[in-house]
């Protein structure tokens, strides 16, 4: 197979080694759904000749990318994608947690405390400054790796004992419902697009400056008081959003800034 010298994107001036431009340039490939998931990735010599690189920087390349959960190695059959972006519906009352594309998911504590709600944290839960609040920071890591950045606040006088109750890996939606008894019946989502600053590259395991998905949400009980209010970050190239509408009058309370 003949490769034209467009597709050789890799720079053998560059600082970096051949094989970490190689690996990022199929990640982008992938990431882009150049290579889709479940599809076989061309051969060792094929991906040489493409990249004008040895075959031995390939190998090392697809193993690193096998290891890091983006490939799969199957032998006799060869390496095939792994990775996919998961799906989230913009208009899905649940949080993106609860999604079922996501496997192996798992919930670090980065730190929690009390803290006192400030013009901003009152308004979006419509409490006085000063009051009482617990702020949760987690790491969630999908497949061990990491996939979104989470800070939720809770009313202390609401969920009484609810510090003492937060643990990794035990989601707070499903702990509300069942502890509290916390009924919630609608959800504001908000949702724009930022870069990645050095603390959320350090923790999210990307380069700052990386595209990241920003969402806040506050949830409503049956008298339309705000009960939980949350803010999370997710890489952008580890999900994609979609937002369905029909022909009727909720298409009028989409409203787009």
């Amino acid at each position: 197979m003949v490769y034209p010298d467009k597709a050789r994107s890799l720079r053998f001036n560059n600082a970096s080694p051949l094989y970490e431009q190689l690996k990022q340039s199929i990640l982008h490939e992938i990431m882009t759904d150049t290579y889709k998931y479940g599809e076989r990735l061309p051969s060792e010599t094929e991906l040489s000749e493409k990249y004008g690189v040895s075959r031995i920087t390939v190998r090392r390349t697809i193993a690193e990318l096998v290891e890091g959960g983006y490939l799969s190695s199957q032998q006799g059959r060869g390496t095939f994608v792994k990775y996919y972006k998961n799906h989230q519906e913009l208009l899905a009352f649940n949080s993106f947690i609860d999604n079922s594309t996501i496997y192996h998911l798992e919930r670090n504590i980065l730190s929690k405390e009390y803290i006192e709600a400030d013009a901003a944290l009152g308004e979006a839960l419509d409490v006085p400054q000063g009051t009482s609040i617990i702020k949760l920071r987690r790491l969630f890591l999908e497949g061990g790796r990491p996939y979104s950045l989470d800070t939720a606040y809770f009313l202390d006088e609401l969920y009484p004992g609810l510090f003492k109750l937060l643990k990794d890996n035990i989601s707070t939606l499903e702990l509300l419902n069942s502890h509290y008894h916390t009924k919630f019946f609608k959800a504001n989502k908000s949702l724009e697009a930022i870069r990645a600053g050095q603390d959320e590259a350090a923790l999210l395991d990307c380069v700052p400056g990386e595209p990241l998905f920003s969402v806040h949400k506050t949830y409503y009980d049956r008298l339309d008081r705000p009960v939980h209010y949350s803010h999370y970050l997710i890489l952008g190239n580890r999900c994609k959003y979609t937002l369905t509408v029909t022909n009727d009058d909720a298409d009028t309370k989409i409203v787009f800034r």
